[in-house]
């Protein structure tokens, strides 16, 4: 379970999201708290994640199962709970099930990491985040957390 302030940084971002996604014709691939099946092939140890926020890849078939195949993007919004080390364990993990991008939301640190494949970008609170997935989008750090 997520704090309340947890709730409101995912429902901030989910509302962004929604605007944005609705007339591009994906807003039904935005999703919140849903599992995603990361195991690579032939793991013995399965690798089951629930990003606070997902955007699924365009063409993913619909369902109510556990999907097999890695979002486009995923949201981590970090609990009290969490450590930073956990953090990017879950960020690693989605990079290496080919996740174009991870966004970590911290309130602690007032900032968003963005992890691509290629590099790690932290945003502070005075910039907007923005993503080359989503030509056109952009949200200010501090709405993001303060609304």
């Amino acid at each position: 379970m997520a704090s309340p302030d947890h709730g409101e940084v995912c429902q901030r971002l989910g509302v962004e999201l929604g605007i944005y996604a609705k007339p591009t014709g994906f807003p039904n691939r935005i999703v919140q708290n849903a599992l995603f099946d990361l195991t690579p092939p032939g793991s013995p140890t399965r690798a089951v994640l629930a990003p606070d926020l997902a955007i699924r890849r365009v063409g993913a078939p619909s369902t109510w199962a556990v999907p097999q195949e890695a979002p486009l993007l995923a949201v981590e919004v970090v609990s009290p709970s969490q450590t930073m080390a956990e953090i990017a364990l879950k960020a690693q993990t989605y990079r290496n099930a080919c996740v174009e991008e991870i966004w970590v939301v911290d309130a602690r640190s007032r900032s968003v990491q963005v992890w691509t494949a290629q590099s790690m970008v932290t945003l502070d609170e005075t910039q907007t985040l923005t993503s080359p997935l989503l030509p056109g989008f952009s949200v200010s750090v501090r709405f993001l957390l303060d609304g």
